[in-house]
């Protein structure tokens, strides 16, 4: 019989997850300032790259050290950090962090659309069409569809992050068809993702990018945030969530996060926020619970798995 571990010994990285992952939304949008969307993203992988480097080197754990490994690191790391966190970026150009931030929590129902496409032995349940039905909905109804291209909904804005959403969705089946068998610890194969990331958009920044004419204090500490605080500490302390407790308890953090953005936008940005963002903000979220299996009665998520 097992036993749920108490709450002081997960709440905690519960709460910093959400926190973290939450605000990273608002420190996109100061470091948008000086820097382009591809210098964010590859400041935010360089620094994570580095921490989970550090915390290898404390656990007194490696790096995978196969071909197969790098290779697979090489399009798990575009998937879940080269391309969403430089799109989010791209997109936080043209779109509030509030609405980029609730945008982000549509992550689930990618990852439910690309298992009924990709892993046929998957039985998909009624309840998950008509989640994803429900969320899509939610999506159209945020960006307040019938407004057309106009101010801050900006047709181009709301579509980099939906990619982006849709690139965490991907690496979710990506993970558990290609990554899991390889039989690496989580933060080892996270460590060599950050690198082969790190990497990839370097290559990008030397070809498309100009070094930046200023960095004010402001976007340093943003930079400092993002790579430490939201990409390096925060993968490592979701995957012991699912590890130690369940990945429900993971996957609830999509439900804070958009508040923690919204707040962050409002408060502190001055963004506006319209009537109807709430609404499609509640339908994505009844969406989200509808495909990954949630319940009051119950502790158990088929499909947990997150990305932020």
């Amino acid at each position: 019989m097992t036993t749920t571990p108490p709450l002081k010994t997960w709440l905690p990285s519960w709460i910093f997850l959400t926190v973290v992952w939450g605000m990273s939304f608002f420190f996109i949008k100061i470091s948008g300032d000086d820097l382009s969307p591809l210098q964010i993203a590859f400041g935010r992988v360089a620094l994570g790259a580095i921490t989970v480097l550090i915390i290898l080197l404390i656990m007194k754990q490696k790096l995978p050290n196969t071909k197969k490994a790098w290779v697979r690191a090489n399009i798990a790391g575009f998937l879940q950090h080269t391309a969403p966190f430089a799109l989010i970026a791209y997109g936080e150009t043209h779109i509030t962090s509030v609405l980029a931030g609730i945008a982000n929590a549509a992550t689930p129902l990618w990852t439910a659309i690309f298992s009924m496409a990709f892993i046929p032995k998957d039985k998909i349940t009624r309840n998950e069409y008509i989640g994803v039905l429900t969320g899509f909905a939610g999506v159209l109804i945020l960006v307040g569809i019938w407004e057309g291209n106009s101010g801050e909904n900006d047709v181009i804005g709301i579509l980099a992050v939906i990619l982006a959403t849709a690139c965490y969705g991907g690496v979710v089946i990506y993970t558990r068809s290609k990554v899991t068998e390889l039989g690496f610890s989580p933060s080892s194969f996270i460590g060599a993702q950050l690198i082969s990331s790190a990497i990839q958009l370097l290559v990008l920044c030397l070809i498309f990018t100009s070094t930046p004419s200023q960095m004010g204090i402001s976007t340093v500490w943003a930079i400092l945030f993002l790579g430490i605080f939201s990409t390096g500490l925060a993968f490592p302390l979701v995957y012991k969530i699912i590890r130690d407790v369940s990945s429900l308890a993971a996957a609830t953090i999509t439900y804070a996060t958009p508040i923690i953005s919204t707040l962050a936008g409002v408060v502190i940005l001055k963004e506006g926020l319209h009537w109807y963002q709430p609404i499609g903000a509640v339908l994505i979220l009844c969406g989200v619970a509808l495909v990954q299996g949630i319940s009051f009665n119950s502790l158990w998520s088929r499909r947990g798995d997150l990305n932020p």
